[in-house]
């Protein structure tokens, strides 16, 4: 009993929790617990294989980092290979290289002048890739902001322009009166003297 106890102990602490809540009842031994573990991984066979297939062929690697997309393709390798169905270094490498981001394509098609590259290999080779793309990004960001600085900060933008208040409805009505009225002209009214009539004044003032 003391082994059986520290065999599922082990085993607790070896797979995963939910896989051990799973298959563990009370009263079960460590070659129940292990055989029904097993079960988990060797039933339906045929269907795991053909699921696991479908999953390693469908994942690109989206947005996801070079390092976490080779590792998950590795993942679903081990697992078929557990199931007995092994994939060769040249299925894992044409897996690899059309389900890269754009940006690693030119480094994709430079795998294929290895001679006889591994997996190992390519990925190393496509992490230095990486890195250095990632170099010329940060270089690019640094030249816009540089080329921002020398320039100068643009001008605040201007105020609006002050706009002239509105005339009230008194004022306009005001203002409509005044220019209904015909102008007056004074210089009419005042009567214009002679000349004439000037001099004889002056003349009939010099003979008195």
């Amino acid at each position: 009993m003391e082994i059986d106890a520290t065999i599922i102990r082990w085993l607790f602490l070896t797979i995963s929790p939910d896989i051990f809540k799973t298959v563990i009842r009370e009263g079960d031994d460590a070659h129940t617990v292990w055989t029904k573990i097993k079960g988990l991984f060797t039933n339906n066979k045929l269907q795991r294989i053909v699921f696991l297939q479908q999953e390693f062929f469908g994942t690109p690697q989206g947005d996801q980092t070079l390092d976490a997309y080779c590792l998950c393709l590795k993942a679903i390798s081990d697992e078929l290979h557990d199931l007995g169905f092994r994939l060769g270094d040249e299925l894992l490498l044409s897996t690899l290289t059309s389900g890269l981001s754009e940006d690693l394509d030119n480094a994709a098609s430079n795998l294929t002048l290895m001679a006889n590259p591994t997996f190992e290999c390519a990925v190393d080779y496509l992490r230095l890739d990486e890195r250095r793309l990632k170099g010329i990004r940060a270089r690019a960001v640094h030249s816009a902001l540089a080329t921002g600085f020398s320039h100068g900060t643009p001008p605040p933008p201007r105020p609006p322009a002050p706009t002239a208040p509105r005339a009230s409805s008194a004022d306009a009505a005001r203002w409509r009166r005044w220019h209904s009225q015909p102008p007056s002209r004074p210089w009419r009214s005042q009567r214009r003297t002679s000349p004439r009539v000037h001099a004889g004044t002056a003349a009939m003032e010099w003979r008195l």
